[in-house]
């Protein structure tokens, strides 16, 4: 169930990616698509730290979706480092709280993959609205 979701995710993610760049200053005064943004930002965090502590064995995957998003939302430094502090956030939360792979990380784990999913199709379907 879990690859599942970390698949649904990503493709998520890497989906939406391709538009931001399009729509980053128009983006930058809509604060849900901040909101979310920001929070996105916090779940790969979260993720990168708890999918490594389990086993997933899928490296910098979780890192490397934040820079995409940092790419293609092109954030002015401030809001760059604020993207970049959220990640940061969610990670080392769940470093200080999980230094192994428990049951809790585990499910911890696959709420935030829910949540990535919902926060990415939201913030596609918000972009389409523009």
């Amino acid at each position: 169930m879990y690859c599942e979701i970390k698949k649904l995710i990503v493709a998520a993610v890497l989906l939406t990616t391709p538009a931001l760049a399009g729509h980053a200053l128009a983006q930058s005064s809509n604060e849900p698509y901040a909101q979310k943004l920001m929070r996105l930002s916090e779940v790969l965090g979260a993720m990168h730290h708890l999918r490594n502590i389990c086993g997933a064995n899928e490296g910098q995957l979780w890192r490397d979706q934040m820079i995409r998003l940092l790419d293609a939302e092109s954030p002015s430094p401030s809001r760059r480092a604020r993207l970049v502090r959220q990640f940061n956030k969610g990670y080392r939360g769940h470093q200080r709280s999980y230094q192994s792979c428990t049951d809790s990380a585990y499910l911890q784990a696959e709420k935030f993959a829910q949540e990535g999913q919902r926060l990415s199709q939201a913030m596609a379907l918000e972009r389409a609205e523009y």
